[in-house]
C-alpha cells in the first residue's frame, strides 16, 4: 500500500488534543442529580475526565469544518471502540478526498478505502490498481507504517487524553446550567493552546462530557459521544482482504 502525503489520521488525531467534544450521557436525564453543578470549574473538568476513564467503551462522531482543509485532512469521523482494542469506524476526508472504513481487533487493523481515496493517494504508476483494491480491506498491524495513525483512531486512551487536554486550561470558568440534546448539563469555558472551548458535563447520572464547541484559526470542531455500548468484533474474511503494502 503506498504512503500518503500526510499521515492518514494524524491531522485529525493532532487536533483532538484541543478539540470540541460533544457527547450524550445516555439516559442521564432520568437519573439523580450527581452534584457536579455545585463544584468549581476545575472540579467539573476532573469529574468529566474521571467519568471518561471509567467507561468500558465509547462511540464518537467528530467533525471538522474550515476553509483551510484539503483532501488529505480528515473532516468526519465515526468510531466505536472498547478497552480491548476492538474498533469499527469510518473516516471521511475534506475536499472530495474520499473515505476509509477501519476495523481493529487487538493488534490487527483492516482498512477499506473507497475509489476516490485510492485515486487521490495511489502513485501515478499504480493507478491501475484502483479497480483491484476497490472494495477490499487492506490488512496489517497497528505497528505498520501508514496504519499506526489509523490504529490510534481506535484507542480510547487517545480520546481520554484529548478530553484531559481540552479541560486543562488554567482559566476555566463555570457557566450556566442548561440542557444538551435533552440532557441537563453544566457548562465550563476556557482556552487551551489558543483554542476557545466550551464543555458541557452531565449533571445527572455519571458526569460524562456531553457537549462542547471549539474554535481556533477559523476552524470549528464538534463531536458526539455515547458510552458503554457493545462494540462489534467481527473481522473481514480472508477473501475480502489484501495485505497492507502489497
Amino acid at each position: 500500500m503506498p504512503r500518503t502525503r500526510k499521515a492518514t489520521f494524524g491531522a485529525l488525531g493532532a487536533t483532538l488534543c484541543a478539540t470540541a467534544l460533544v457527547g450524550t450521557a445516555g439516559a442521564a436525564q432520568a437519573q439523580d442529580d450527581n452534584g457536579v453543578a455545585r463544584k468549581s470549574a476545575a472540579e467539573i473538568a476532573t469529574a468529566a475526565t474521571d467519568a471518561f476513564n471509567g467507561a468500558r467503551s465509547m462511540h464518537a462522531t467528530v467533525s471538522r469544518d474550515g476553509s483551510g482543509l484539503d483532501r488529505q485532512d480528515p473532516a468526519r469521523l465515526d468510531v466505536s471502540a472498547d478497552r480491548k482494542d476492538n474498533c469499527v469506524g469510518t473516516v471521511e476526508y475534506a475536499a472530495d478526498g474520499g473515505s476509509l472504513e477501519v476495523i481493529r481487533h487487538a493488534d490487527k487493523v483492516w482498512v477499506k478505502p473507497d475509489a476516490t481515496w485510492l485515486r487521490n493517494n495511489l502513485p501515478a504508476d499504480q493507478s491501475k490498481d484502483v479497480q483491484k483494491l476497490e472494495g477490499k480491506f487492506l490488512q496489517g498491524t497497528a505497528q505498520d507504517q501508514g496504519l499506526s495513525d489509523l490504529a490510534r483512531l481506535c484507542s480510547i486512551n487517545d480520546y481520554r487524553d484529548a478530553i484531559k487536554d481540552a479541560t486543562s486550561a488554567g482559566t476555566l470558568k463555570k457557566g450556566s446550567e442548561t440542557t444538551a440534546d435533552g440532557v441537563p448539563v453544566i457548562e465550563i469555558t476556557g482556552k487551551h493552546d489558543g483554542t476557545d472551548m466550551t464543555l458541557a458535563v452531565a449533571t445527572r447520572g455519571t458526569p460524562f462530557p456531553v457537549r462542547a464547541a471549539s474554535t481556533a484559526d477559523g476552524e470549528q470542531q464538534t463531536a458526539n459521544f455515547t458510552f458503554d455500548q457493545p462494540v462489534p468484533d467481527k473481522t473481514p474474511s480472508a477473501d475480502e482482504t489484501v495485505p497492507w503494502g502489497a
